[in-house]
């Protein structure tokens, strides 16, 4: 998440699990075995009662939705893996920028969004959403963007969310 570069981070990511010979079915099974932050799906079931949640992730489907499922099945918009034979070759995105377009196409259709996020790659949503959040995001993000809101826990999320009802 320090990498302004998504793909030059991706890249970086899948050069090393070739160098590594890091097979795909073992990145799966380490992800069937993650667990939600302590308090995310509280969280989550929280903030539903006032709002619909989406979760515009560049990670990938493939990997994500064993975790999804921990947090109660929210709505997650992701890219795809290109996988061959058991290796991770390649990735396909979504759009250069799908979280901001993903956001303007919710304010388009007369939606408010409000995007939580913690880090560079966030940065796109927050500049066309109508109130932005950095959450545990690291100081050299929040110290180049100081405008946006920034919170260290999800308390401290709901009362800044339930300030804004």
């Amino acid at each position: 998440r320090d990498i302004p570069s998504f793909g030059e981070l991706m890249d970086y990511r899948i050069r090393l699990m070739q160098k590594h010979n890091i097979s795909f079915s073992s990145l799966k099974k380490v992800a069937e075995q993650m667990t939600p932050l302590d308090g995310a799906r509280e969280f989550l079931d929280r903030v539903r009662q006032d709002f619909q949640v989406v979760i515009l992730s560049d990670t990938f489907y493939e990997l994500a939705m064993p975790l999804m499922s921990k947090l109660g099945d929210p709505l997650l918009l992701c890219h795809r893996l290109q996988i061959e034979g058991d290796m991770i070759s390649g990735y396909r995105l979504r759009a250069e920028k799908a979280k901001k377009q993903a956001v303007e196409a919710f304010n388009g259709m007369g939606y408010s969004c409000i995007a939580v996020g913690d880090s560079y790659n966030d940065i796109q949503m927050f500049e066309v959403s109508e109130k932005a959040y950095f959450i545990n995001a690291p100081q050299v993000i929040t110290d180049a963007y100081p405008a946006i809101s920034s919170v260290q826990s999800y308390s401290e999320l709901l009362e800044e969310l339930k300030n804004l009802q």
